[in-house]
């Protein structure tokens, strides 16, 4: 943090124009003078420097373009949102540091919020709020900045952990658990389900108790019960090594005593005599959570081929925190590396396991992972899957190297022709693997290059220097070099007269994809590696790892660990849906940290690898046709080649034991301006090719977890519990994602309420959501109906643009506003797009349905779609129903008005009625109230949260409500909600009678002048007791009439189905 400005400003500037160096030695001196201090005062910089350092900050904050401030912010809005709230919680933090109170930076932080909120209401409201409290009450003793962000600590901060106390993940994943549990309705349709399909499956838990621990036993039994979980259809086998009471086989629980080293045979023996369709082994003391068993038995359910199948895990750690394992899908190299994080709590179906002849007691430390290497070797990898769902809760597993894991992997290596193999000493309980072929087949290593000659030649020479394996050849490709000393230097290694190195030439303009390939044809290796030029080799054996691989005949693919000059690393897979269509996980991560459940130190499957350093069979390559020149010349292409391997039946390894440094990107560090934009519009087609080509694949790598995020640096948990959780597995319902523009008035009687009042109903699954989903979360997702409401701007409408190219949902525009011509005195007026209308119709193109709130507006936006549908607001009921007010409660009749702060127009048609009446009622405004009425009004309440409004204008206790419009077509395409809502109350109404008014509600309507106002409201006042029948009859109608359930509900989701 800084603490004074000093230089810093001319550094700021400097920044705007390019990147700076920081070195590390010290290249001066100089002599500190008593002028160089004088802005420090006993406690650090006076009241004047911290005001100019303040001032700098705000400066360039206003001035940077966002993504200069956070490098790495993408361009959604969601993300863009999240960067400028992490932006004003730093404005927020230098007012903290500087003065101790909100100034300079906190008003700016208050620009930033209100910007954010245009992009992600829901998150800027908390923000707007907490930032409110700040700036009236000042600082608070136990401040913490980004209160909103609700425990998810921005990535800034995570490096200052000084200022605030991170939250732990422990709490973070129990209430990620805790929304995991069915509601009532999504209880009756399971329950339905499983009744339809005999009640479910039988589940066998075998609970080992081996250390004779009876107290965790019980922990265990108790986890099982129905008061605690979800699925009642489970049998449990208890073994002991303690006493146990007597229980007879075909109950619920059936304990026996066991000896710990003749357990195995007991356990096969009960087996064969129990009745149940799949089989678990457990530790006593491993609890089970309380959707778990519901959620894989709904799985299994839709799934008759499945043989075995494997669910996620949460982890006791030391200090009673809590951690997660979330598994990939099956994943063969993994489970052999690290069969400790892989072999654990399998459930195993009832005539797989007795045909394989149940668990072998030659191995009873490692007696799931032995089954498993048996099923591979009886029937290879089919039918063993995984359900993204943490279905126990236990210890951490032990790494430690497993004598009986070890003897059965080596066993198995044996049975599949691996006579030679041998495990090489690594790390505990991980496991490297030399399956000893004894071939050295020619490897053919290209490397595509153009100028760049310092970066060739480390590659180059590296290479040849530090490979050990013997029987390779060097295809330098030369996209046309331009400098010099580039062309001198490929010309000399022409020279060499060198069979294994030669320089080939593709004069051509770059194409990533067909310099490969034309190299590839004429390779003689009977192996490929694609090596970028800005790579240099580490480790001798980095060609034996990878042929390691490459010689199995599963094995399609093998990619390397790449690290950066620094040894941070660059390159450890490639995860599908990261970022978009595929990034990296664990980039910047140290060269030696272990990664998400091991992952960066075990052998293991990817869907994908960089060619940065690749190797692949010739006849491989060339049989899914190499690199596809056409829609992939620059990115992608690696990814497309290795998911082409995968779907002609290959796996691709990545392996950590292959370590090469990878610079990255280097010929991307300087972009000519002239053709940023060129680049940009190729790399978002070639995005939209491979969405095309494989976003179903995208939207569920096997590699990764449906129960972590695809933003950020991967293997993070993924907090949005409705993206990832859907316990009504066989769809019986239509399934709604629901985009609300706010949070607010609008998004809720349009958006929110209607849709969470078709879900309590049974009527529709889905979920809400304020931003905009990815590609690849909306293809996971996989809704029948998307809903967008009044989603305007270049942004939005290349996210609809997407989502009408690959999403099968039919899909519905929402607007209850003629916004191409508001109010002139409306304050959004400003906020609109200039060319809202061309916008409006281009955003129209994309969905299959308009829907409008009045019939007015549906006229004045004819032409614009074909299917234009009018569905009425109409009130929720948990706000609406249950309200009452007190009558004739003041001194004067109580007489006022509530509503937002866009109404500027309207109230100022009754400014001077409020003069004329002052003496004669107690005015009562909340929300808006103009200075001008001020010294009249009575009350004047502030504005509340949506939430809060219906009760608080109850509380109002008016005895005549007022509902001024001035008359626009604006105002005639308005509904009638102001009416409801007054009426929901019980308060009798005078209204300007324009078309949104008009209709069959018992309210007295004027023309919009002075005597016509002062009149009504006078007769009103002339007979109290008629006026409030008035107000009765007005709740008994739209109580009656206009709430949101029956057929009204109904007409909500006619307009939301495709129909």
């Amino acid at each position: 943090m800084l603490r004074y400005v000093q230089d810093y400003d001319l550094w700021g500037r400097l920044l705007l124009r390019g990147e700076l160096a920081r070195l590390p030695e010290c290249l001066t001196e100089y002599r500190v003078h008593g002028a160089n201090l004088s802005i420090f005062g006993q406690d650090g910089p006076n009241f004047a420097a911290r005001c100019e350092t303040v001032e700098t900050i705000v400066r360039f904050v206003r001035s940077w373009p966002l993504e200069a401030i956070l490098p790495g912010v993408p361009g959604s809005d969601e993300e863009r949102a999240r960067g400028l709230l992490e932006l004003a919680g730093v404005l927020e933090l230098v007012d903290r540091n500087f003065f101790g109170k909100p100034s300079l930076g906190c008003a700016h932080a208050y620009q930033l919020i209100l910007e954010a909120g245009q992009l992600l209401p829901h998150l800027a409201l908390s923000a707007k709020r907490h930032l409110e409290r700040c700036l009236d009450e000042g600082f608070h003793s136990q401040w913490r900045p980004f209160a909103w962000f609700d425990g998810a600590v921005p990535a800034w901060f995570a490096e200052h952990g000084r200022y605030l106390g991170a939250p732990s993940g422990s709490s973070e994943l129990t209430r990620w658990l805790e929304a995991r549990v069915p509601t009532a309705e999504q209880s009756r349709l399971i329950e339905g389900y499983l009744q339809a399909n005999a009640g479910g499956p039988m589940i066998a838990v075998v609970i080992l108790d081996l250390e004779g621990d009876t107290k965790a036993l019980a922990q265990t039994i108790r986890s099982l019960s129905i008061e605690q979980g979800w699925y009642a259809s489970v049998r449990m086998l208890a073994l002991s090594t303690e006493p146990v009471p007597v229980t007879r086989r075909g109950g619920k629980l059936h304990m026996l005593q066991v000896d710990a080293d003749s357990h195995v045979e007991t356990l096969n023996a009960e087996l064969r005599q129990m009745d149940f369709n799949w089989v678990m082994l457990v530790r006593a003391g491993e609890t089970f959570t309380p959707s778990g068993l519901l959620m894989t038995v709904l799985e299994l359910i839709g799934a008759p081929d499945c043989r075995a199948v494997y669910a996620d895990e949460l982890h006791r750690l030391p200090g009673g925190q809590m951690g997660a394992a979330f598994r990939p899908g099956f994943n063969l190299d993994m489970l052999l590396s690290f069969p400790a994080g892989m072999a654990r709590h399998w459930l195993f179906q009832r005539e797989v396991l007795l045909e394989t002849g149940g668990f072998d007691a030659r191995y009873p430390g490692a007696l799931e992972f032995d089954l498993l290497l048996r099923l591979i070797e009886a029937q290879g990898m089919q039918g063993l899957g995984h359900i993204d769902e943490p279905l126990l809760v236990a210890q951490a597993p032990q790494l430690q190297d497993n004598a009986d894991e070890q003897a059965t992997l080596q066993r198995h290596l044996a049975v599949r022709g691996y006579a030679n193999a041998r495990l090489v000493p690594h790390l505990p309980g991980r496991y490297r693997i030399d399956y000893g072929h004894g071939l050295q087949p020619l490897i053919s290593i290209i490397v595509p290059t153009k100028d760049q000659l310092p970066i060739l030649q480390r590659c180059v020479e590296s290479l040849l220097e530090k490979t050990r394996y013997p029987n390779y050849e060097l295809l330098i490709v030369d996209n046309d070099s331009q400098t010099a000393e580039a062309q001198a230097w490929l010309n000399s290694v022409e020279g060499w007269g060198e069979d294994r190195v030669r320089v080939l030439r593709y004069p051509h303009p770059f194409n990533y994809s067909a310099i490969n390939n034309m190299a590839a044809s004429v390779a003689r290796g009977e192996y490929l590696v694609l090596l970028n030029n800005d790579t240099a080799i580490l480790r001798d054996d980095w060609l034996d790892a990878m042929l390691n691989h490459a010689l199995r005949p599963e094995v399609g693919v093998v990619g390397a660990k790449l690290l950066y000059p620094d040894g941070r690393i660059q390159h450890a897979g490639v995860l599908l849906g990261l970022r978009g269509p595929a990034n990296h996980p664990f980039t910047d991560e140290a060269m030696d940290a272990p990664g998400y459940m091991q992952r960066l130190q075990v052998d293991q499957n990817y869907s994908a690898v960089t060619a940065a350093c690749l190797m692949i069979r010739k006849s491989l390559y060339e049989e899914v046709g190499g690199l596809d020149e056409e829609n992939f010349r620059v990115s992608y292409n690696d990814v497309d080649l290795c998911l082409k391997t995968r779907q002609a039946g290959y796996l691709t390894v990545w392996t950590p034991h292959a370590v090469v440094m990878h610079e990255g990107s280097v010929s991307q560090k300087k972009v000519d301006v002239a053709v940023f934009e060129a680049k940009r519009k190729r790399f978002l087609a070639e995005q939209d090719a491979m969405y095309e080509k494989w976003l179903p694949l995208l939207a569920a790598d096997p590699a990764y977890n449906r129960n972590l995020s695809r933003a950020g640096n991967g293997f993070e948990l993924e907090g949005d519990t409705a993206l990832t959780w859907r316990p009504l597995t066989w769809r019986p319902l239509p399934v709604v994602l629901a985009h609300p523009a706010d949070p607010w008035g609008c998004g809720n009687y349009r958006v929110i309420k209607p849709f969470e009042a078709l879900r309590d109903a049974g009527m529709v699954d889905g979920m809400l959501s304020p931003g905009l989903l990815q590609v690849v979360d909306l293809e996971r997702f996989d809704p029948d109906v998307i809903i967008l409401q009044r989603q305007l701007g270049d942004e939005r409408l290349d996210a609809m643009r997407r989502l009408k190219a690959f999403s099968r949902a039919f899909k519905v525009y929402e607007l209850d506003d003629y916004l191409p011509n508001l109010p002139l005195k409306n304050l959004h007026r400003e906020q609109m797009p200039k060319d809202l209308l061309k916008s409006l119709r281009k955003g129209l193109s994309f969905v299959d349905r308009f829907v409008v709130s009045t019939q007015p507006l549906a006229e004045a936006f004819a032409g614009l779609h074909e299917d234009i549908r009018v569905v009425e607001n109409r009130l929720p009921l948990d706000w609406w129903q249950n309200l009452h007010g007190q009558r004739r409660r003041g001194r004067k009749p109580r007489v006022g008005w509530a509503g937002g702060v866009s109404h500027t127009g309207d109230l100022e048609l009754i400014v001077d009625v409020v003069r004329e009446l002052a003496d004669e009622v107690e005015w009562v405004f909340m929300g808006m109230c103009p200075e001008q009425i001020r010294p009249y009004v009575h009350e004047a309440h502030a504005g509340v949260d949506i939430e809060a409004y219906p009760a608080a204008l109850a509380a109002l206790d008016l005895d005549l409500a007022l509902a001024p419009v001035e008359q626009n077509l604006f105002n005639e395409c308005k509904s009638n909600l102001r009416l409801l809502e007054y009426g929901a109350c019980g308060f009798p109404v005078i209204c300007s009678d324009i078309r949104c008014y008009q209709g069959d509600l018992p309210v007295t309507r004027v023309k919009n002048r002075f005597k016509d106002w002062v009149e009504a409201i006078r007769m009103h006042l002339a007979d109290l007791d008629a006026t409030a029948r008035q107000g009765d009859e007005l709740r008994n109608r739209v109580l009656r009439d206009w709430m949101l359930e029956g057929t009204n509900l109904e007409a909500w989701k006619s307009a939301w189905s495709e129909r």
